[in-house]
């Protein structure tokens, strides 16, 4: 698992809709889930599951005609292995969701390939809710520069954007 967290938010911060995550990606294996994640995260610690996102990366293809900035369309009529070794763009769309973010409360991302068998959040989900794994190991490098711009849109909704300590940071930390 990779995450990425905001700075503490200094002002309510609203977000409704959809959004995207847009992640430049290279795996040796010629398919694996991406599994997004999206928590606001208290001064304490506890979390809350805002909204996720998911993508089977042999169904990356967008149909460009249905696409818009933000809300990903994938027809899911095919699946096209991955070439092992090749930096792809995927982009996954996170399902809607309406969220305040209040002052010291952070933006938590966190990237997954398989889904927890227990915690919280999926102990409310049925049994059989849960996207099946790859069966092998699959080695994910993810990347994050002026070549490969991966990045989240998100919906924000308030007058103000977030400062650049509002903003998903760089660096991941990896848990």
């Amino acid at each position: 698992m990779l995450s990425w967290s905001t700075g503490p938010f200094e002002a309510p911060t609203e977000l409704i809709g959809t959004g995207a995550a847009h992640l430049f990606a290279e795996i040796d294996q010629t398919d694996t889930n991406f599994i997004l994640r999206l928590w606001d995260e208290t001064p304490g610690g506890s979390r809350q599951l805002i909204t996720s996102g998911y993508l089977k990366a042999s169904h990356r293809e967008l149909d460009e005609e249905r696409t818009t900035e933000g809300n990903p369309y994938h027809p899911h009529t095919r699946a096209v292995p991955v070439e092992p070794g090749k930096t792809e763009e995927y982009v996954l769309r996170l399902y809607p969701f309406a969220a305040t973010f209040q002052p010291g409360h952070r933006l938590v991302v966190a990237l997954l390939n398989n889904e927890p068998l227990a915690d919280a959040h999926n102990a409310l989900l049925p049994p059989d809710a849960f996207h099946l794994p790859v069966g092998r190991p699959v080695t994910h490098k993810i990347y994050r520069d002026a070549a490969h711009p991966s990045r989240l849109v998100l919906p924000f909704t308030t007058t103000a954007a977030p400062d650049a300590r509002s903003r998903p940071s760089a660096t991941p930390r990896t848990g």
